[in-house]
């Protein structure tokens, strides 16, 4: 099984202070390389995904009342 991940990356300013600190850096590679692996898991994914509905539907909900469009708003 073949997996690609394709990378959109740019060289930083020269002389400019880094944005982000090297271990974080490594962080996010670690963490997207472990996101790449569980979604290829049907197994595990099948486990996630409810999961993973109800923390975006929580989080959309949330937006919705903080932004004033939540169901007390509307109508």
């Amino acid at each position: 099984m073949s997996q690609e991940i394709k990378l959109n990356i740019e060289a930083e300013g020269v002389g400019e202070e880094p944005k982000f600190k090297d271990w974080e850096i490594d962080d996010a590679a670690r963490t997207i390389m472990r996101a790449e692996e569980i979604k290829q898991d049907k197994e595990l994914m099948a486990l996630v995904a409810p999961k993973l509905k109800q923390k975006v539907d929580a989080a959309v909900n949330a937006a919705k009342v903080l932004y004033g469009k939540g169901e007390e708003n509307e109508g």
